[in-house]
C-alpha cells in the first residue's frame, strides 16, 4: 500500500490513512505555508454539517478522502471514508476508517487500539494493519495540531517520539453538499 491520505477526523489519522494508497502524495512534495495554530473544536464549529476533505478537485467535485467528526466530551470520533484501487485489478473498494480520538489541549491523539475499520474485508483488514502498524512505528500514539492555511487547515502529525508521521504535513478543507470519492 502506497499513500491514501491523512486524517482530519481522527486528526492523526490524516496522517495515518495517508500511508495506504499507491500513488505519491503530490501535496506532501510541496511545501505547505501554515498560519496561526487552531484548535479542532473551533475548526468543527465554524464549518457545522460540512465534511473535510483531503486533496478536493472542483472539477469533479471529488476528495481523495471524507471525513466527519463529532466531538463529545474530551473524545472526538472520526470518520474516514477513502476508494482505494484492487491491487492487479481494474475495480475499487470504499475503505473506513472510525477512530476515537484523545483531545489534549489543541492536539488531536490517537492509539492503535482506538482505531478501527467498519468493513470486514480484506482490504479493510490491511488498512487497519497498516494503520495500527504505523502507530505502533512513532511510539504507539500519534497527535495532530491543525493550522490556517488559506481558505483551508493543514493538519501536521508526529508520534510521541517526536517524528512527523509520513508523507508530512496535509491540506484539507471543508465542502458543504455531496462529494464523490477519487480512487487512489
Amino acid at each position: 500500500m502506497g499513500r491514501t491520505t491523512k486524517i482530519l477526523g481522527m486528526g492523526a489519522m490524516l496522517a495515518l490513512f495517508a500511508g495506504c494508497a499507491a500513488q505519491p502524495n503530490p501535496i506532501a512534495t510541496q511545501v505547505l505555508q501554515k498560519g496561526e495554530p487552531l484548535n479542532i473544536r473551533n475548526i468543527l464549529a465554524a464549518h457545522p454539517n460540512k465534511k473535510a476533505c483531503i486533496g478536493y478537485q472542483a472539477g469533479t467535485n471529488s476528495c481523495a478522502s471524507i471525513i466527519t467528526s463529532t466531538v463529545e466530551g474530551n473524545m472526538m470520533i472520526s470518520k474516514e471514508l477513502a476508494a482505494l484501487k484492487i491491487p492487479n485489478s481494474t475495480a475499487v473498494q470504499d475503505v473506513e476508517i472510525v477512530s476515537r480520538n484523545l483531545l489534549v489541549g489543541d492536539r488531536v491523539c490517537v492509539r492503535g487500539e482506538d482505531v478501527n475499520v467498519s468493513g470486514r474485508d480484506p482490504m479493510s483488514a490491511g488498512v487497519l494493519s497498516a494503520t495500527r502498524g504505523m502507530i505502533a512505528e512513532f511510539g504507539g500514539t500519534v497527535c495532530a495540531r491543525y493550522f490556517r492555511s488559506g481558505d483551508g487547515y493543514i493538519v501536521s502529525t508526529t508520534g510521541v517520539n517526536g517524528k512527523p508521521v509520513p508523507p508530512g504535513d496535509t491540506q484539507f478543507q471543508f465542502i458543504l453538499g455531496d462529494l464523490k470519492l477519487r480512487a487512489q
